[in-house]
């Protein structure tokens, strides 16, 4: 704050201070109520009285004249003649807006007739502008209506109306309607201000207060906001106690910079009183903002129930949606009910809608989509049923929630809703339309419903629009209006955009890239994405893109898991199994996590899970029986993945589920999915209908990089299909790309298509061993070991081929044994090798963790079985591995140590002992085994009765 606008503030505190809870010197003088109407004030007895919260002012307030109840305009259009006179239309009008009225409320037929009152040539009609441009504005999209509102209030200001000044100024100073336009809001309310209107000077005294360069003196805020209090105490002093709701306004105003919120509860208090419905509201809601504080909730209550008594709309409704909050059934429940019902007499759609969201389960009390249909039909029909009710509607309608799909009722509600405005409903009837299997069928091109939800900034639409543009389909192809559009989309909050644009920021591998990255996610997390928050949580615990700070971390993971547990522990098992740092990979955890997260039911929580226990991992114990009941609960559950990978297995019905693996390719094509359709095509024996299936491949829409390498990867060796095999690919390369697992593929291609591009080719598999890939890891390890392509360098050999080997790569564990043992110069001496990978293999071993010590171990197995040379450090590494907790080392250890072979001496009991630490560790495969040592004696005392226990663990795991 400036030094005069700290001026300000002291000045306005002291003149305020009139009526705080103190009141000594402030007084007022009023007209005693008992002289007569037509006495002159200036010969009326003057009488002083503090201004004051604790003040009763209940014997000299005057009840404004009665509003009679506003006739049934329902059936008004607008554009027929009306026998009623323009006035008493007008008060009809200002009574259905008029948001604390007692009578129900209905804008829209309010804002039908302010604007057929807007041209009929009556004395009111400038008071009809302004009542029809502050209907405008009142509503959610009122900036789509800007001109028409300033328009309005124009007018009507020519016609004598100088609230609509004050009005218009307000608009420009706030700039939320209107772009903020500080000199023409100065203009408009020093004009209403000078001609009269109190309003104009307290707008005034905001807008110098938030903008001191406008002011003349360091007090101008002051001056104004001291005459609008002292025309409110005149006010009061006439009789007009409406005022005392309007200090308590004053006394939190931040545009004032006043926050003194116990004294305008008082003002609040006092106003309830005497009666003042707004007041009610204003302060209920207050207690209801203190979180948290019962005794708070209970008062605002009951200043609920009063206004409600009252017949404010919006106090049953707000009292209605706390009751259902607190109590979904009982008296609670009855008590709304009740209150939706009488605002349903009054033909207000919100109790029809609040009705739809309890019966949506929006309130936690189960779901019931019959009658949430019902509710929403009873909105919809209604004069002010809201954009949302028309959007909810028309979706039941066209997704069958409550029945069987009605797409004919979802085109002309979605339909009604977009021509109203709503772009939610408009991307809808763009989905509805679009596709190979459209459902509907539009008087337009869907193009231009989805580019009508883009343009008033639907962040979806956005998105779609942007991929459509990158694609071709349906515009013309145009990288830069996608990015665009992107972009867009990103800047409205769209979730997937933000998504996208922090994975480009992250593979550019620089410092600047992850802050930006970081930046994207964290905009996503705060528009509610679960994989946001969580890979934010991340950013923050390691550092990447952000400085550490563990208590954000903790914080966006406890959002993470609150929001959605599934979501959440899938993204970070998968941070976890591909993480920045080889080191950091830990597989055991990641799938515990998974194990945790699985009866969510997210069928991707349970792929993944699926997936560790049968695909081979150095780190863990493969249970194929529990991967194949695992993949059929996901199946079942919609993933096209798990049910392609029971397709592989080859399941039969009695482990599917009840189906078999060809039912599961079935029901996978059977949902249109490009994979499945290609899996169909590999399996197919026939080679004309291979042929037909891979041809329908081809003639879809492909436009994901990764869609277009799959499909040529199935046309590859079928000559008819030889062009559109290398057409495929060049429309790959044709595009730049950071994806790994597409560098990958377009590296593989080029090395064996195009042999003069090898250069190109190992850039790309360098780029993408990189990016993590480790396919990619093992081929450039092996190339820098051949020299191929790449100059021969060991070390860096061996760098990437264990890289790669940590990642689980069998090839690559291969490969690293093949040259180690190929740079002996005798297989009896360890340490007559190479000295490169010898001092790679020690800095590996300085880590100290399982998953070294299970590669190292898998290792030297592996080359001692080529050079007998390397026992010792076998033994030495899958003792370390065993201790660490691997439970495939314990039971290598065991089967040596029985056998006395891998340079272990023979011992029985040894043998034993491992076997039981395996089994109590939770290792499935020492079951069995640890119950036959028991049963026998093997190494150990016998004991049958335990190994009964154990023999029971393993076949309950079993089925």
């Amino acid at each position: 704050m400036s030094h005069g606008n700290e001026i300000w503030g002291a000045a306005a505190g002291r003149r305020l201070g009139r009526f705080r809870k103190t009141a000594l010197a402030a007084t007022l003088a009023f007209c005693a109520p008992g002289l007569a109407t037509n006495v002159v004030a200036a010969t009326a007895t003057q009488t002083l009285i503090p201004l004051s919260p604790d003040f009763d002012y209940s014997h000299i307030c005057v009840a404004p004249p009665a509003v009679p109840a506003p006739r049934n305009w329902s059936r008004f259009d607008g554009k027929s003649q009306s026998t009623i006179s323009p006035d008493d239309m007008l008060q009809d009008a200002q009574t259905l807006f008029n948001p604390y009225s007692q009578y129900q409320r209905s804008p829209a037929t309010a804002e039908r007739m302010a604007l057929y009152l807007s041209q009929v040539p009556f004395a009111g009609r400038g008071r009809a502008l302004h009542l029809y441009g502050r209907i405008l504005a009142d509503d959610d999209d009122a900036s789509l209506r800007a001109d028409d509102i300033v328009r309005a209030e124009a007018e009507a200001i020519k016609r004598g109306t100088i609230e609509a000044g004050t009005f218009l100024g307000r608009l420009y100073r706030e700039g939320e309607v209107v772009p903020a336009d500080l000199k023409t809001s100065q203009a408009y309310l020093t004009a209403a201000a000078n001609a009269g209107d109190p309003n104009a000077e307290l707008e005034l005294a905001r807008l110098y207060y938030r903008n001191p360069q406008l002011a003349e003196t360091a007090h101008t805020s002051r001056v104004y906001l001291d005459r609008a209090i002292s025309k409110m105490s005149e006010r009061l002093g006439t009789g007009d106690c409406s005022v005392l709701t309007g200090f308590a306004d004053i006394l939190i105003d931040p545009d004032l910079g006043l926050d003194d919120k116990q004294t305008s509860a008082e003002w609040l208090q006092a106003a309830v009183k005497l009666g003042d419905v707004r007041a009610m509201s204003t302060l209920a809601r207050r207690y209801l903002e203190d979180n948290g504080v019962v005794a708070n909730q209970q008062l605002a209550i009951g200043l609920l129930r009063q206004a409600s008594a009252l017949g404010h709309s919006a106090s049953r409704l707000t009292l209605a949606d706390l009751l259902l909050s607190t109590s979904q059934q009982g008296s609670g429940k009855d008590e709304a009910f009740k209150l939706l019902a009488q605002e349903a007499e009054r033909n207000n759609p919100r109790a029809y809608e609040m009705k739809a969201a309890y019966y949506r389960g929006a309130y936690g009390a189960g779901t019931d989509p019959g009658l949430e249909l019902q509710s929403l039909q009873k909105a919809a029909v209604l004069p002010d049923a809201s954009l949302r009710t028309l959007e909810q509607l028309g979706i039941i309608y066209a997704r069958g929630s409550a029945g069987a799909p009605n797409f004919e009722l979802a085109k002309q509600t979605l339909t009604k809703a977009a021509d109203l405005g709503s772009s939610r409903s408009a991307f809808e009837l763009y989905n509805l339309a679009s596709g190979e299997k459209p459902s509907i069928r539009l008087d337009k091109d869907p193009l231009e419903y989805l580019k009508a939800a883009a343009d008033h900034g639907l962040g979806v639409a956005m998105s779609e629009l942007s991929s459509l543009y990158s694609c071709g389909t349906g515009v013309e192809k145009d990288r830069a209006k996608a990015r665009v559009w992107l972009e867009k989309a990103a800047a409205a909050g769209n979730a997937a955009s933000l998504l996208r644009l922090a994975d480009e920021a992250f593979a550019n591998r620089t410092a600047d890239g992850d802050a930006a990255a970081v930046d994207y996610l964290v905009q996503a997390a705060k528009q509610g994405d679960v994989e946001a928050m969580m890979r934010v949580s991340q950013s923050y615990r390691n550092g990447r893109g952000t400085p550490k700070d563990a208590a954000a971390a903790k914080t966006w993971h406890q959002r993470a898991m609150t929001a959605d547990p599934g979501v959440a522990t899938l993204t970070e098992a998968r941070a976890l199994l591909s993480p920045d740092a080889l080191e950091e990979r830990d597989a055991i955890k990641a799938r515990a996590m998974l194990e945790a997260s699985a009866p969510t039911g997210n069928p991707d929580v349970l792929f993944e899970l699926a997936r560790l226990y049968i695909d081979p991992d150095p780190t863990l114990e493969p249970d194929p029986k529990r991967a194949t009941s695992v993949f059929v609960e996901a199946a079942s559950r919609g993933s096209i993945p798990a049910m392609l990978r029971l397709v592989d297995m080859k399941v039969a019905a009695a482990d599917g589920g009840g189906a078999d693996w060809q039912q599961w390719l079935s029901r996978a094509n059977a949902s249109g999915d490009l994979r499945a359709l290609l899996k169909r095509a590999e399996l197919e024996g026939d080679t004309e209908r291979q042929a037909t299936v891979l041809k329908a491949a081809l003639s879809r829409p492909l436009c994901l990089e990764k869609e277009k390498i799959q499909v040529a990867l199935a046309i590859r060796t079928m000559p008819q299909f030889r062009q559109d095999y290398l057409g495929l690919f060049d429309q790959v390369m044709a595009e730049p790309t950071k994806d790994p697992s597409t560098q990958y593929q377009v590296a593989r291609f080029l090395l064996n298509e195009r042999p003069a591009e090898k250069a190109r080719a190992i850039e790309l598999m360098k780029d993408a061993a990189e990016g993590g890939k480790r396919e990619a890891m093992r081929e450039i390890g092996r190339m820098y070991g051949t020299g191929e392509g790449l100059p021969m360098d060991d070390k860096t050999s061996y760098m990437w081929l264990v890289k790669s080997a940590r990642l689980g790569d069998e090839g690559a564990l291969e490969s690293l044994v093949t040259e180690i043992l190929s740079q002996q110069t005798t297989l009896d001496d360890a340490t007559r090798g190479d000295e490169k990978v010898e001092a790679l293999l020690r800095d590996l071993a300085a880590q100290n963790s399982q998953q070294v010590a299970t590669l190292l171990s898998r290792l030297y197995l592996r080359l001692c079985e080529g050079s007998p040379a390397f026992t010792q450090a076998a033994k030495t590494w899958t003792l370390k591995a065993a201790a660490l907790g691997n439970g495939a080392a314990m039971l290598n250890v065991s089967d040596f140590y029985a056998a006395g072979t891998h340079g272990f001496e023979h011992s029985d009991a040894k043998s034993t002992e491992w076997l039981s630490k395996a089994a109590h560790a939770g290792y499935r495969g020492a079951f069995e085994k640890y119950a036959i040592a028991l049963q026998i004696g093997f190494g150990t005392k016998a004991d049958t009765e335990e190994a009964q226990r154990w023999l029971t663990k393993s076949v309950d795991l079993a089925n």
